[in-house]
């Protein structure tokens, strides 16, 4: 495997919400129609950390290779009021920046996924998205 395994080092370049909110992906280059889902263990501006808890072999094999990129469902992850189901979705570009593989002290797969490539708009959902969530976390009552 290719990919940086997780050391534990600090790389953080944005403040990161930890949040457990679902997630769909798809790996770009392979089968399309192939939708994972998994859970995310933080985001920020930059990127997610996913947990994995299902197909987690078939993913290691299939993330193996250098510069793998990786569809994410903006729409499931940050969903926008007023939109329909029937929408169709808006995918985001991301990169795989590290993979932490299953241990049995932590059965699942983390993943580390920087976006690329974003749009104004994306930028925007999901840095307001992040404030949002901070506000209301940590909102001081009078």
């Amino acid at each position: 495997m290719t990919h940086a395994l997780f050391t534990g080092k600090e790389r953080r370049a944005y403040v990161r919400l930890d949040t457990a909110l679902s997630v769909r992906f798809r790996i770009s280059g392979q089968d399309m129609s192939k939708i994972y889902a998994a859970t995310t263990k933080n985001m920020s501006r930059g990127g997610l950390c996913l947990e994995i808890h299902q197909n987690k072999e078939e993913l290691i094999e299939k993330l193996s290779a250098d510069d793998t990129k990786l569809g994410i469902d903006l729409d499931a992850l940050v969903p926008k009021p007023g939109a329909a189901d029937s929408d169709e979705p808006v995918w985001v570009d991301s990169r795989v920046d590290w993979l932490k593989k299953p241990n049995r002290k932590n059965p699942t797969l983390l993943m580390g996924l920087r976006f690329e490539a974003l749009t104004e708009k994306a930028r925007r959902l999901i840095h307001s998205y992040i404030v949002d969530e901070f506000v209301k976390r940590y909102e001081v009552s009078d």
